[in-house]
């Protein structure tokens, strides 16, 4: 076991490696912004870059959301880790070794869980993978893929595999392994029997591991070969799998995407192969459910552009038409080509090829264009048709997020074509709009509103936020303040939490550590969000002569703060010396007129403004 000091020289060495525009900038398109860097965050939907990370500090801060931190919490917020998990991560990227380390019991256990299951997926994945190259059983599948025309490059990239049609081939092989037979049953690759014993749960399948973006397989999806039901089957949801937040592709194709801004998203992994093998690198698909938000969010970070390729069938419709409204959440610009009847993207690209593919992506319709003319379709051109368009365009225009010029032009283009005045539509929406908000102000709040969740502004008066902020970036003046009666006046949280923050490692440590070190030792809330303002944003961020700056300012800061304590103390005083007076206690009364007289003998030989 490792000393502490040990575990925490080799936190702060990976902290000190580890570039944090490196990490984010492979997520997240960051441009200069004075000191900073700047973008579209990824953990909620903006439309205007409000992200900004500080090179100088390694920390970030979204000023929509308020998330913050260092590099560690981005990349255990984005990539959903454990700290032990981020830390190995970021060791094994910047080649730095490890001691071993003691995490609290909670967090060990919880990687540890996760690493099993990590583990008998990479083991499943081989087994299957291996199993289709090789063994004679696997001849059916290899043939299936050749008529299917996914080559040896694509089945070698994206790992794919073959499970035979037996009931026991991976729950024997477990068996004889260091994975036990709980453990593969907890990833999603066995099922429990009701009369006790396991079975496979991937049986007769092409495979389709699903990679997360580190490079680990959470899962699989299978296609199966031969007769039977479901066609697909997914890995169920697990410790690790959650296919509503992750892209069978993105982990292959995440570079192409980001060199070229511009994704295409594709309903089949089949779909994507296909498309893959043809040279079109920037393809993802969803795990066998609708497209969601969180998914979007995802892609938001590799690309500026979506492109729905969708069958022109029904069930491509509708999967268009419920992602409508989550890219206009998330304020991402996306296009919809639907295919000609009798086509997929599988069958397209094999009879137009890659030319032929990028052509008719060149016509996708602007997704609110593509919803326009859908619902156009649907109710028809009749009065009444024309009310229901509008009903529905309504909330999609007013969630596009667009200035109220660019909405205004949409209301025209789409009026205009409906042979309607744009004038009377605008104040159709205008009414509906009215209607909304006076609803929802008439509904009870059920717990606290959004804005009141993610505010963080710090309720103190001016000069006592100056105070925390100056401590925050000089703690080596901690002591003073203390002595001074800080903690009088900085109570409660998320100040006071802040205060306390500072003087634990004021006590743990020889030389107390800047705003960065304060951060990390903050729990999730507003005390860390507001930190991690600070380093984007600070006064003190853009100081020369910052030493001899901050022995001027703590000598400004303390004599306030004395005035303050002393002015706070006569107005007792006086409301004492009331109640002395009613009461009359006249050896009481001498007493606090006294204290009261040589605190203002005090205040009067200070020469500092009462500001």
């Amino acid at each position: 076991m490792s000393s502490s000091f040990e575990q925490k020289d080799a936190v702060q060495r990976v902290k000190d490696a580890a570039q944090i525009l490196d990490i984010i900038g492979e997520c997240v398109s960051l441009k200069r912004a004075g000191a900073n860097m700047k973008g579209l965050c990824p953990f909620h939907a903006e439309k205007t870059p409000s992200f900004m990370v500080n090179p100088a500090r390694q920390s970030f801060h979204c000023f929509g959301c308020e998330e913050g931190g260092d590099v560690f919490s981005f990349m255990m917020k984005y990539y959903n880790l454990t700290f032990p998990e981020t830390l190995k991560q970021l060791a094994q990227r910047y080649q730095i070794t490890l001691p071993e380390r003691q995490f609290s019991s909670e967090d060990q256990g919880k990687a540890e869980k996760r690493q099993k299951l990590f583990d008998a997926n990479e083991r499943a994945a081989h087994m299957y993978h291996e199993y289709l190259l090789n063994h004679a059983g696997g001849a059916q599948a290899r043939e299936y893929l050749k008529k299917r025309e996914i080559t040896q490059e694509m089945i070698t990239v994206f790992k794919l595999g073959y499970a035979p049609a037996g009931w026991d081939f991976l729950s024997n092989k477990v068996a004889k392994s260091s994975i036990t037979l709980a453990e593969a049953e907890e990833a999603g690759l066995l099922v429990r029997k009701e009369k006790g014993g396991f079975y496979d749960r991937f049986r007769d399948r092409v495979l389709f591991p699903i990679f997360e973006l580190t490079g680990r397989v959470v899962g699989f999806g299978g296609r199966i070969l031969g007769e039977g039901e479901p066609k697909y089957l997914n890995t169920p949801e697990t410790l690790i799998y959650d296919k509503g937040r992750m892209l069978f592709g993105l982990y292959q194709h995440r570079d192409a995407i980001r060199k070229s801004r511009q994704a295409v998203v594709v309903e089949g992994n089949f779909d994507l192969l296909a498309l893959a093998s043809y040279g079109v690198g920037n393809v993802v698909a969803p795990l066998g459910t609708a497209l969601t938000q969180a998914q979007i969010r995802l892609l938001k970070g590799y690309a500026d552009e979506v492109i729905l390729l969708f069958d022109g069938d029904e069930a491509g419709i509708k999967a268009a038409m419920r992602s409508v409204p989550l890219f206009l959440a998330e304020q991402v610009a996306a296009r919809v080509a639907l295919l000609p009847s009798m086509h997929d993207p599988d069958t397209y690209i094999r009879a137009h090829g890659k030319e032929g593919l990028e052509k008719y992506l060149v016509s996708a319709l602007p997704i609110l264009e593509f919803a326009f003319e859908h619902l156009k379709d649907k109710h028809g051109t009749s009065m009444m048709g024309k009310g229901k368009i509008l009903e529905e365009l309504e909330p999609l225009i007013q969630a596009s997020g667009s200035s109220p010029f660019q909405q205004s032009v949409l209301i025209s283009e789409f009026s205009n074509k409906l042979g309607l005045d744009p004038d009377q539509v605008m104040e159709g929406f205008k009414a509906a709009a009215r209607k909304k908000t006076r609803s929802k102000m008439g509904r009870s709040p059920v717990g606290p509103a959004p804005e009141e969740t993610a505010q963080i502004n710090i309720p103190l008066p001016r000069n006592q936020a100056q105070l925390l902020e100056f401590l925050v970036f000089y703690p080596k003046h901690l002591s003073r303040f203390l002595e001074a009666g800080i903690e009088d006046i900085l109570v409660g949280n998320p100040a006071g939490s802040i205060l306390a923050a500072l003087q634990k490692l004021a006590a743990e440590e020889k030389e107390v550590s800047g705003p960065e070190h304060l951060m990390e030792n903050l729990p999730e809330g507003p005390a860390r969000s507001y930190v991690s303002r600070l380093l984007i944003s600070s006064q003190f961020l853009r100081q020369d002569d910052q030493e001899e700056l901050s022995e001027k300012m703590a000598e400004e800061m303390l004599v306030w703060l004395v005035r303050y304590r002393f002015k706070k103390e006569i107005k007792q005083l006086s409301d004492d010396i009331g109640s002395a007076q009613q009461n009359q206690d006249e050896k009481l009364l001498e007493e606090l007129l006294f204290r009261k007289a040589e605190l203002n003998k005090y205040l009067a030989s200070m020469n500092v403004g009462d500001n």
